[in-house]
Parts: C-alpha cells; sequence; structure tokens
C-alpha cells in the first residue's frame, strides 16, 4: 500500500506533494421580502414599505441595515429583533419599488421587488374666470385659467396640457366647441360666442402614461343678455315748480337688429346742481312701441337721465344726461 503523508503548513495541507487551501467559512444566504400597505395609484400618495430579513434556515436576522428604493427615493431602515423594517414614503414618480441587505462577513446580500406601479399626477384648474358675466348676447366670452398637477413637493403649473371647451344650453347636452394648450405658465384662454344662457366646461384632457396627469374640470354659468339702449330728453328749461315732460325710446338688439322693446318700466332721475347723487323721480311705463312718456314737477336747476334697470333676459342702460335750468 501506497503510504501517504501530510504535514500541515500554516493555512495550506500538503498531501501526497499537493497543497490544498483550507476551506473558508461559507456565508449565510439571506432572504428579504417586500410589501406596500397599498398599491399607489397618484403620484404624491403617501405608502408605508415594510418586510422581514431571514437567514435561510427562516430564523429572523435583527439588527440589519436594509436599503430602501422608492421610486428613486431612498432611504436606510434598521430591522427589529424580529427581522422586520418598516417605513412611510410620498412616492416621487412611476417605478419598481425594492429592498436590499448588501450583506456582510457572515451572511449573503439578497434583494427583492415590488410591481411597477404606473403612475399619474392629480391636476386641477385655478385661476378660473369668464367674463364679462352677464353677457350681450352674440358677444365674445373671455374664459382663462391656470393648470396645475399637484407634486410630491407642492403644486406645480402643468404645461403643455391640452384642454377642450364645452357648452350646454339645457345642462344635459354637452357640445364640443373648441380646443386649447396650456402654455409655459400653465395658462389657458378660450374666446367664444355666446349665443344663449346655458354652462361653459373646461375640460383638462387625461395623459394616462406613467408620470402623466388625470382629468381635471371647472364649469361656470353664463347669463347671456340681449343688449338694450334707452333714450331721454326734455325742455331745457322750466319756471319754478313747473312741470316738463320726459319722454323717449328704449330699443334692444336681437341677433343683430335694433327693434322697440316695451312691456316694461324705466326709471327718470335727477342730480340737483351741487349734489353727485342721482335721485329717482318715478317711473316711466313703455309702451309696445318701445316709447314713453311722462311729466315731472321742477323745484332746482340740474341734469336729468333715463334708466333702464335689466332683467333676466336684457341688459340695463342708461340715456345721456341733460340740463334743464329753473328760472
Amino acid at each position: 500500500m501506497r503510504r501517504i503523508t501530510g504535514v500541515a503548513t500554516g493555512l495550506a495541507l500538503v498531501v501526497g506533494g499537493l497543497a490544498y487551501a483550507s476551506p473558508a467559512h461559507a456565508a449565510v444566504a439571506t432572504k428579504i421580502t417586500i410589501r406596500t400597505d397599498r398599491a399607489p395609484a397618484h403620484i404624491g400618495d403617501e405608502v408605508t414599505v415594510s418586510g422581514k430579513l431571514t437567514r435561510s434556515s427562516g430564523s429572523a436576522l435583527g439588527g440589519r441595515d436594509v436599503l430602501l428604493n422608492v421610486a428613486g427615493k431612498r432611504k436606510i431602515v434598521r430591522t427589529n429583533s424580529d427581522g422586520l423594517y418598516i417605513a412611510e414614503f410620498r412616492v416621487p414618480k412611476s417605478g419598481t419599488f425594492t429592498a436590499e441587505y448588501l450583506g456582510s462577513d457572515s451572511y449573503d446580500e439578497s434583494a427583492a421587488a415590488t410591481a411597477y406601479y404606473a403612475l399619474q399626477y392629480r391636476t386641477f384648474v385655478d385661476g378660473f374666470s369668464a367674463s364679462p358675466r352677464p353677457i350681450e348676447q352674440n358677444k365674445t366670452l373671455t374664459i382663462t385659467g391656470r393648470t396645475n398637477r399637484i407634486a410630491v413637493s407642492g403644486d406645480e403649473r402643468l404645461t403643455g396640457a391640452g384642454l377642450d371647451l364645452l357648452f350646454t344650453g339645457d345642462g344635459n347636452n354637452w357640445s364640443y366647441v373648441s380646443s386649447t394648450t396650456s402654455d409655459n405658465k400653465g395658462r389657458f384662454r378660450f374666446t367664444p360666442t355666446v349665443g344663449q344662457d346655458g354652462t361653459w366646461k373646461v375640460v383638462l384632457k387625461p395623459n394616462l402614461v406613467a408620470d402623466g396627469w388625470l382629468q381635471a374640470e371647472r364649469e361656470v354659468w353664463v347669463d347671456s343678455r340681449y343688449r338694450t339702449s334707452v333714450s331721454g330728453t326734455s325742455a331745457k328749461s322750466v319756471r319754478y315748480k313747473g312741470k316738463i315732460r320726459v319722454h323717449g325710446e328704449l330699443e334692444r338688439k336681437v341677433d343683430g337688429a335694433w327693434g322697440a322693446y316695451g312691456g316694461v318700466k324705466v326709471g327718470v332721475y335727477q342730480r340737483v346742481s351741487g349734489s353727485k347723487k342721482w335721485r329717482l323721480q318715478g317711473w316711466a311705463w313703455v309702451n309696445k312701441k318701445g316709447e314713453f312718456s311722462k311729466r315731472f314737477t321742477v323745484k332746482r336747476d340740474g341734469r336729468w337721465k333715463v334708466v333702464y334697470q335689466g332683467n333676466g333676459s336684457h341688459l340695463s342702460d342708461s340715456s345721456r344726461t341733460w340740463f334743464v335750468n329753473v328760472r
């Protein structure tokens, strides 16, 4: 039988003329898990990320640092005695959430990841206005506002966003009017022609790609009224406590054409010399031909005018003033 001799030399063993290294201590395999308390839906949502770090045997590995990466936002947390970790995040963008244990001399590294979350920004429209209101029939309405998105760090202007303008006269059936895009400061502007009473709606169109944005809407009721024109005059001179007859006409503009407007009242006002206040002297009824006439007693010098106050379908108007001298 062949004889084999061995001599220990430091960390090597010579066996039959061949050298073998002493086997190194093998690192223990580990396993880490990761989960969220809920699946985020929007950028900026708050989520709780948790999990557990264990040895390959399943026993807890406590007091170890774990690197969490939530769609680019990183945080180091430490496992407790049960191997558990937990942290809260506001999600900054779309992405995958990961947990990594980087290992040590005694334990191997391990990693875990969630599914990919495709998220969008929540949005809103502010600075919203429509003018003038009420508006003359067939005139241009100006609708303006700003588009915004809600980010982790706060509200941001949303630029390059598409918007649609819709209209309904009955509150149920909407019709498309026009489209535009927000500028580099999030501003937008529509200038439709108003033909009737109704509701105007601005729709910030959604862009449902990852890191896109959701839809937002704003509405405004606009009262469209006929334009009116009232005239008035009387004698320019009268004796003290004498009477003047104030007369004139009232018209309205319908579909671009002027015509008589009657069946309403107009107010006759005087501002006596030295005063800044107009005082109502009385009402005059307008007949079907759009004409009115009424007598008034005059005691003091002053300026006169006729005012139609308007109603739910007609705009108000005031005549030119004239001076009546009391002799």
